[in-house]
């Protein structure tokens, strides 16, 4: 893997930065092959992070525009599916697309940001895509999730799980639905059928495309990003995203101005 990428990528860096940005001064016609050879390598060797800061920069650009595509291809299934729960504003200028599991500590970290969010900003929407990859109980709290959400009650159960400590259990998720005042029995004859698996499938096709391979992972508007945001910088992000919108908003007029 790692000389897949040398050629292509750090030897350029070397000339680009090294080579020619430090070469005395000069005609590079001067240089004989075996001279140029020698002076890419040794500035190789004097500076072997090259080689990680080209690759990791090579991956970090393809993994971006392979989600970018896999966002567009995939937008009507991220944003308006109406399968999807939610919470916040259904026609918010700001959505944000969460993948999560129930088990994931880091995913009951944010969940407060996120509740926080939706209750103090009134133009922003935030969807749930069930992701369970931790084991089968993330899979059976996703399905009673969903069985939740057919009988009204997807955030209430949500939130119990989220405020659960320690690794779920099948009795844990049940209590929570028993809790809440969920019809048991109607909940077991949807999850024991398929459309509950099919909802989570498609949630791993959408992840896959996206390129998440954990938890917590997000979609803010036209951004995919990972990790846990605190408050104040996913406030940020949201309102940096206001501002492109008005900005590209705004440019048609400020053409019309120049023309006049």
């Amino acid at each position: 893997m790692l000389q897949k990428y040398m050629g292509k990528f750090v030897i350029p860096a070397a000339l680009a930065m090294g080579l020619f940005a430090s070469a005395p001064a000069f005609a590079a016609e001067n240089f004989t092959k075996d001279d140029i050879n020698k002076m890419i390598h040794d500035y190789i060797m004097e500076n072997p992070q090259l080689i990680l800061e080209a690759v990791n920069s090579y991956q970090n650009k393809e993994m971006a525009s392979k989600q970018e595509e896999a966002l567009q291809r995939n937008h009507d299934e991220l944003f308006k599916n109406e399968k999807s729960p939610f919470i916040g504003n259904k026609m918010g200028d700001v959505t944000i697309v969460e993948f999560f599991d129930y088990n994931c500590h880091y995913c009951k970290d944010v969940f407060f940001t996120l509740r926080d969010i939706a209750k103090d900003d009134p133009g922003v929407k935030i969807i749930f895509k069930d992701f369970p990859i931790l084991g089968p109980t993330s899979e059976t709290s996703a399905k009673w999730a969903l069985a939740a959400q057919r009988q009204d009650k997807y955030f209430e159960f949500h939130e119990k799980m989220m405020a659960h400590k320690g690794a779920l259990k099948n009795e844990d998720i049940e209590a929570a639905a028993k809790d809440i005042g969920m019809d048991l029995g109607l909940a077991r004859s949807y999850i024991d059928g398929t459309e509950a698996m099919m909802q989570i499938e498609r949630n791993r096709t959408l992840a896959s495309q996206m390129n998440f391979n954990g938890t917590p992972a997000f979609i803010l508007n036209d951004e995919a990003f990972t990790g846990v945001p605190d408050k104040e910088s996913l406030k940020q992000r949201i309102a940096d995203k206001r501002k492109e919108a008005k900005e590209k908003a705004d440019a048609p007029k400020e053409d019309e101005k120049k023309k006049d």
